[in-house]
């Protein structure tokens, strides 16, 4: 018998025509009132000469979802397109109020009940494109039971973004109803992130390869990564991997916040400064080691090291010479790079780099071969800020308001007692 043929062409082909086609744009309504009042008029004279389906469908999505759902004013339209789904058998009609039931999912509504049970009667007369969804998740239009049901089936994918494609939701992280099987999912897999595998496949389902992080939920999943490490370490490759990916995708907490960020407990918020601390300072170390041979930081990595275990460092900020800093850009992710600000540039010596701490009510700046320790009362307005783009060394010298020392004798005792 001949080997059977390849399909792989075709089937790449239909994925596209499907990715252009299959969820058209929604149009944003400028006047919504206005086609609402006239889907009103045309129930009322029974007039549907030259009305699109397209039209429906719009006015089907504007009364299933907020505010207008819960407006007793459009109760005649929502029985008009009930009552059609029940005996309807166009695709055209029935195939977009499944993804109206998708986009306007609400848990605690009523019209998104009453539509679910609508497409639950008309399951047997649903488009192609909805059949294989309905089978694999038969719970789908049960408002009560369709999040924890998707939930279940998203955990059996290794890949939930193309697992979810594959099913039949072409575009996973819209609203509605994936966000709240989003959420029910957190919760099935929540007991499991301690290990890496599922950490890995939560942060791939939070970005996809070539999709924009996911905003929606985003709060939940940090704290779903970041809950089971509270009082225990988590393990080294565990935390890095938290770390680059969490400021990959979020940005760092205290630079180029995302909004997602506001939505977390503090303490957790906390937990991942305290880790990016822990991280930056072996990273400054690791890069000069590199960079810069006898940089005389030898004697200093173990005291700062202890400072930052025993807790006494509140923030840390690193700024890198210009070798060391594009050493530093080289080793993050190349995704990364284009937008991250994980560390700043010393522009003004080319040997110097910075460590800049603040220890309860000062800002110590420490530096690279002779620069002395110097250190700002935080209200001190000459004193440096933290987490800036950019550091003249020499512009921070000239700032007499510090008090300074030479890493001459014990130096280490002279910082305890002056911080």
């Amino acid at each position: 018998m001949p080997s059977a043929p390849s399909f792989e062409k075709i089937e790449r082909s239909i994925e596209k025509v499907i990715d252009r086609f299959g969820t058209p744009q929604q149009p944003v309504e400028n006047d919504p009132e206005r086609l609402l009042q006239e889907m009103k008029a045309r129930i009322e004279s029974w007039t549907w000469e030259k009305v699109p389906m397209s039209f429906v469908s719009r006015v089907g999505r504007l009364v299933f979802s907020a505010p207008w759902r819960d407006c007793s004013d459009w109760d005649l339209i929502r029985e008009f397109l009930i009552d059609e789904l029940a005996v309807s058998i166009r695709p055209g009609f029935l195939n977009p109020f499944v993804q109206i039931y998708i986009a306007t999912f609400d848990g605690l509504s009523s019209a998104s009940r009453r539509l679910g049970k609508a497409l639950e009667g008309a399951r047997a007369r649903l488009g192609a494109q909805w059949r294989q969804l309905v089978a694999e998740v038969p719970e789908f239009f049960d408002v009560d039971q369709a999040p924890k049901a998707l939930a279940k089936r998203m955990m059996q994918m290794d890949d939930i973004w193309v697992g979810l494609r594959r099913i039949g939701l072409r575009t996973p992280h819209a609203p509605g109803l994936i966000d709240a099987a989003h959420l029910a999912f957190l919760t099935e897999i929540g007991p499991r992130l301690t290990q890496r595998a599922e950490i890995e496949r939560l942060l791939s389902w939070l970005r996809p390869a070539g999709q924009p992080a996911r905003a929606t939920g985003a709060a939940e999943a940090i704290s779903a990564l970041l809950q089971p490490w509270q009082r225990t370490a988590p393990p080294k490759d565990i935390q890095a991997l938290l770390i680059d990916r969490l400021t990959e995708l979020y940005g760092h907490p205290k630079v180029n916040r995302h909004a997602v960020w506001n939505l977390v407990d503090p303490g957790l918020e906390q937990l991942v400064l305290r880790w990016l601390m822990g991280a930056d300072i072996r990273f400054l170390f690791r890069v000069l080691d590199e960079v810069e041979r006898g940089h005389m930081w030898r004697d200093r990595e173990d005291f700062w090291w202890l400072m930052y275990e025993t807790g006494r460092i509140d923030e840390v900020w690193i700024a890198f010479n210009h070798d060391g800093y594009r050493t530093a850009m080289a080793k993050l992710p190349p995704d990364e790079r284009r937008f991250s600000q994980r560390f700043g540039h010393q522009i003004g010596e080319r040997d110097k780099s910075l460590l800049i701490m603040r220890i309860g009510n000062k800002i110590v700046v420490e530096g690279t071969f002779n620069f002395k320790v110097h250190i700002f009362e935080t209200t001190d307005r000459f004193a440096p800020k933290l987490y800036q783009q950019k550091y003249d060394v020499a512009d921070i010298r000239t700032r007499h308001s510090a008090l300074t020392k030479s890493h001459l004798g014990d130096w280490q005792s002279w910082v305890r007692r002056h911080i």
